[in-house]
């Protein structure tokens, strides 16, 4: 049963939504083993359907990661400007420090970005030998 996401600011505000949206673009990666060891990867466009799926999910997680860094800059950005006027406003040191906060757990997501796509590309790469797997490498 599962619920499609729309990545909305409302998400990359909520760190919790955040790594819900992850978890669910992550699935593909999630299910690597069980759906490569049920599935005859000798035959023809078996290891080609599930490159594309890996590759088509690590570009939303890819795009998920700059979109939310991107609002959060942005809005860091105006809060800032907004301390420089009043520099004495607590509630806004507040904000800007908890959104700090929250920007670095959503840029450390990256991190958890290349571990996981290390493990699925070994899998892969152990049942789809001869499948070039280099576009997806960094």
């Amino acid at each position: 049963m599962s619920t499609k996401k729309e990545l909305s600011p409302s998400v990359c505000f909520n760190f919790s939504f955040f790594k819900d949206f992850m978890k669910e673009l992550r699935r593909v990666d999630d299910n690597v083993i069980n759906r490569l060891n049920s599935t005859a990867t000798q035959a023809d466009g078996t290891c080609s359907e599930f490159f594309k799926q890996m590759s088509e999910a690590y570009a939303k997680r890819d795009e998920a990661i700059d979109y939310c860094l991107k609002l959060m800059d942005e809005d860091l950005e105006k809060k800032n400007r907004k301390l420089q006027e009043d520099p004495d406003d607590f509630e806004v040191k507040n904000s800007i420090f908890t959104q700090e906060s929250m920007r670095q757990s959503i840029s450390n997501e990256r991190y958890v970005e290349e571990i996981v796509r290390e493990r699925t590309l070994q899998v892969f790469k152990n049942k789809c030998r001869a499948f070039d797997t280099t576009a997806l490498e960094k």
